[in-house]
């Protein structure tokens, strides 16, 4: 029985590329143009043995499948969104795999078949910010952030860029630059997806201003 692949890109000819990429004898690969339409009782009917996509579309093209990636064995692509965008993707949609840029044919298609498996494909740099960004705050430190900190890495964890949280809390871009300084040192972090992980993994960290 063929495994069945559905490519969901924002970009046609990105998928057509990843199409011609992975079409063989034991892959049957299908290419589902994002569409707001799309229910997830569609997209689950078709009975996928994985789904290939990248950090925009799943968090800005395709909300039905953004809301239900958990429940679907999605590998996402990095088309250069940054590592913090992918430990949230991990961390908080629970795909089931990410695969750098820069990897070749060979290796998509190791990844492919491995999440339809049932397995999970993540580098173990990424896999490293992870555990580093989990592990290495303790609530102690935790305590050490002043309230606008706290607000600041709860936006962080939610995947707001610095202009973006600097226009919800009406302060200045130099200004989240300030306090996300003195956040790194307080927590002793040395990137912003370590921070990412930590800040998914409490959600206690939630900010009330987000609608």
């Amino acid at each position: 029985m063929k495994t069945k692949v559905i490519l969901a890109f924002s970009n046609t000819i990105f998928s057509e590329g990843i199409k011609g990429m992975l079409d063989s004898d034991d892959l049957l690969v299908e290419i589902l143009q994002p569409d707001a339409r799309y229910t997830f009782e569609k997209l689950e009917s078709m009975k996928p043995d994985v789904v290939v996509t990248d950090f925009v579309t799943l968090y800005n093209s395709f909300p039905e499948l953004e809301r239900h990636a958990r429940k679907l064995p999605c590998l996402l692509i990095d088309t250069n969104c940054g590592r913090e965008n992918l430990v949230m993707a991990i961390l908080k949609k629970k795909v089931s795999g990410v695969l750098l840029n820069g990897s070749g044919v060979e290796l998509l298609e190791k990844a492919v078949r491995a999440v339809s498996n049932g397995e999970i494909w993540i580098d173990k740099h990424t896999f490293k910010s992870i555990l580093s960004g989990v592990n290495s705050l303790s609530g102690d430190k935790m305590s050490a952030l002043s309230g606008r900190e706290r607000e600041i890495v709860g936006l962080i964890g939610r995947g707001f860029r610095n202009k973006e949280i600097a226009q919800k809390l009406n302060i200045s871009e130099p200004t989240v630059k300030s306090h996300l300084t003195r956040v790194f040192q307080k927590l002793n972090v040395r990137s912003r997806s370590e921070l990412v992980s930590y800040a998914i993994k409490n959600d206690d960290l939630g900010v009330e201003i987000l609608n």
